[in-house]
């Protein structure tokens, strides 16, 4: 087998549930029906990638037999793991949560350092939201310096169910990534280079081992960051008794903290999402200089980005408003960082988070940063939208001019409606296209997915063979979805259109 995923957690928390659905192609309504018989020992099945040349081993373990799982030897079941899903009932106390999860890092750092590790606060819909804030609150105070792992709220219910989807698919391909691919490289360099700066300024002097250690990041990814950094005068390396020690020069802390400090992680982070909003494909544009000075903004209608991309539920007075202004400011940042390190630059980078992707575009004198849907495939439309940004450079050269060596950025207003009225017509450009199966993106596949599974729902068990087909159609647009495969998922679409038809 070419990877591996390890389900573990308390009994009843939904495990076997979650893989039965989202693996096996169960249908999410009996399985929210009627009660399953307890997993005992380890199920395991194999998810065959055939377009991706990957076959996925999928272990669940049982909840009843966790001290076997992390107190005897038989812990050996998670080497090799590429990623542990944690599933926990979000209602268990805090400090059961805390201590479970504490107990799967100690097995992960002693067995396995490199592994993923997503913990699923499972069952949300049984929950008041002040509940889902004080849990969020908890972990993240817990867990604030630990590595490689991700938090996520889940539910099978239909509020929730898209959310819960997106997660699995995100999980799924956080398995098949390389991390030694060029590409994997290239982001984690982006990603790590600006934990690694902070985590030295933090620390003054640190020795190399302990930024090893607290950074729990591949070994060649780091030493190749340090002998950048020092190379660009940014580092001092000394050697004393026998131990490495590494701050910042002064010219490091000139550059870094003028252009990174400022960024806390809770600025740039998009706080857990409202799951009711729906995000039309694409929401908004920065403009800005490449010092981050943003130059214009426009917008799907007035505020839009404040809307779609700021959550409204969590009112914790700890946590940092989300500044958008600072966002272009952060690209910029990122982008000059990266070309201290003589690596490619932005252009194509893109951030994403549970309620907004981030696409970033380069040009010479200008950074765009693209705001949409997080499940939007952008690259059927991307050719239009660089299109549109170079004509709107080449058109109204006097006045971006005017605006750079000014300061003023009055005459630029007008093109902001220009703006407004050509995302309108980009977001009716790519829904005729998703409506005709012309392009299919992740949100359309799932909307896809609850068809099939109401489809398996309104089946009689008369028809024993099509709830079969059913089953296997749910899996193989799982398959579809890792694999980008348009010409099957479009096969798919067909197939349900046609079964619906039919049986409805």
């Amino acid at each position: 087998m070419s990877k591996k995923i390890v389900f573990v957690g308390p009994s009843g928390a939904g495990k076997t549930t979650l893989r039965k659905l989202f693996f096996e192609g169960e249908n999410s309504t009996k399985l929210l029906e009627y009660a399953l018989e307890p997993t005992y020992g380890e199920e395991s099945l194999i998810l065959r990638l055939p377009g991706i040349k990957e076959d996925i081993g999928i272990f669940d373990l049982a909840g009843q037999e966790n001290e076997r799982w992390l107190s005897t030897d038989e812990n050996s079941i998670f080497y090799g793991t590429k990623v542990i899903i944690v599933v926990i009932d979000i209602s268990s106390s805090l400090e059961d949560i805390l201590n479970f999860i504490n107990r799967i890092i100690e097995i992960r750092n002693e067995l396995t350092p490199e592994t993923l590790i997503y913990v699923l606060l499972h069952k949300i819909d049984l929950v008041r939201e002040k509940r889902i804030r004080d849990i969020n609150a908890g972990i993240n105070n817990a867990f604030r310096s630990e590595k490689l792992i991700k938090f996520l709220f889940t539910s099978l219910k239909k509020k929730y169910f898209t959310q819960t989807f997106s997660y699995f698919i995100e999980i799924m391909k956080s398995c098949l990534v390389d991390e030694t691919s060029e590409e994997a490289l290239m982001f984690n360099v982006i990603d790590e280079s600006v934990k690694l700066i902070h985590l030295i300024d933090d620390e003054i002097v640190i020795p190399k081992e302990t930024l090893h250690e607290k950074l729990n990041r591949p070994v060649k990814l780091i030493n190749y960051l340090i002998k950048s950094l020092n190379l660009k005068g940014h580092l001092n390396i000394e050697n004393t008794n026998n131990q490495e020690l590494i701050s910042l020069t002064e010219k490091g802390k000139n550059y870094f903290r003028a252009v990174l400090k400022s960024f806390s992680k809770a600025s740039i982070e998009v706080l857990q999402s409202n799951l009711e909003k729906t995000i039309p494909p694409f929401i908004g544009a920065f403009i800005a200089d490449k010092d981050g000075r943003t130059l214009m903004r426009f917008e799907l209608f007035d505020d839009a980005l404040e809307k779609f991309l700021i959550t409204e539920t969590l009112n914790d007075s700890n946590t940092v408003p989300v500044d958008l202004d600072l966002i272009p400011m952060f690209i910029s940042a990122l982008e000059k960082f990266s070309l201290e390190l003589n690596i490619q630059d932005l252009s194509g980078f893109g951030l994403k988070g549970s309620n907004l992707g981030m696409h970033i575009l380069t040009y010479d004198k200008f950074t765009v940063t693209f705001f949409m849907n997080p499940n939007v495939n952008i690259d059927p439309v991307i050719n239009k939208i660089d299109n549109y940004f170079i004509n709107l450079f080449d058109e109204y050269k006097s006045d971006f001019e005017l605006s750079l060596n000014t300061g003023q950025i009055d005459g630029l207003f007008p093109l902001m409606k220009l703006g407004q009225k050509w995302l309108n017509n980009l977001n009716e450009t790519y829904n005729s296209m998703i409506i005709n199966l012309e392009i299919y993106d992740l949100e359309n596949a799932q909307q896809l997915y609850i068809k099939i599974d109401d489809l398996f729902s309104r089946l009689d068990v008369n028809y024993s063979l099509t709830l079969e087909r059913i089953k296997k159609l749910k899996v193989n647009l799982m398959k579809a979805i890792l694999e980008n495969d348009f010409e099957e998922l479009k096969k798919i679409a067909h197939i349900t259109r046609d079964l619906s038809s039919k049986f409805i």
